[in-house]
């Protein structure tokens, strides 16, 4: 995937943890947000979606970073588990 393809990822990640954050805290929303993402979006796109975590500049707003990284820790304990 492209620089653009990560952006988009990313924008919509976002947009998806403000719409599901909506007056709760920031944990249950990155909890909601995770959820949306492994339900509905396909495999390629959350793997590519972690592995944005690697750039500090990545852009994701901090309830959404915290979707990505409750997404990677369940993930890897797929892989591994």
């Amino acid at each position: 995937m492209s620089s653009q393809q990560d952006t988009q990822l990313i924008h919509m990640t976002n947009q998806i943890a403000a719409n599901l954050g909506g007056g709760r805290d920031e944990e249950t929303a990155a909890a909601a947000t995770c959820r949306h993402l492994e339900t509905f979006w396909a495999r390629s796109m959350k793997h590519r979606l972690v592995a944005t975590l690697e750039r500090e500049d990545a852009g994701l707003s901090p309830p959404a970073m915290r979707a990505v990284a409750l997404l990677a820790e369940r993930l890897a304990k797929r892989h591994n588990g």
